[in-house]
């Protein structure tokens, strides 16, 4: 151990491509469109997140799992977030921005010209969301504010 060092692998077994994403302030990505929000959706890519500065708020629709909406936090101690493909999904950057690291396993039907469409859903219909990382109040805060933390 060296003091003032992390050290951490975190490679993802089947990883064939890395992007870097940087929002330089509080960003949503992808950005409302005509009032709506509009998500991302893989059909050929998983995801695997992992934001290693600031702070980002993923929205994620998913009619899979046992709780089809969720709001998951995530910051440099949370890990990485795995986004299966038909999984809808946008993040919002804190009010510092964020940097993230997105190991993606890309099957081989993947063809970047088709991948990041985004689509819009009204999340009003939806179940009652699951929270990771952050309670509603703080969903509320951190859309507002850029924040978890009250003002």
């Amino acid at each position: 151990r060296t003091e003032g060092v992390h050290f951490a692998d975190i490679s993802v077994p089947g990883s064939n491509g890395i992007d870097l994403v940087e929002h330089t302030g509080p960003a949503t990505s992808p950005p409302r469109l005509d009032g709506k929000k509009q998500f991302y959706v893989h059909a050929h890519q998983t995801d695997h997140n992992r934001v290693i500065q600031g702070t980002r708020l993923f929205e994620l629709v998913f009619p899979g799992w046992a709780t089809p909406h969720w709001y998951v936090y995530l910051d440099a101690e949370t890990g990485a977030l795995e986004i299966p493909p038909g999984c809808l999904h946008r993040s919002v950057s804190g009010k510092d921005g964020s940097l993230l690291l997105n190991h993606a396993v890309r099957d081989s039907q993947y063809d970047e010209t088709k991948e990041f469409h985004p689509v819009t859903c009204d999340t009003a219909k939806l179940p009652p969301a699951g929270y990771y990382g952050i309670t509603p109040g703080e969903v509320g805060r951190f859309l507002e504010h850029g924040t978890k933390e009250d003002s």
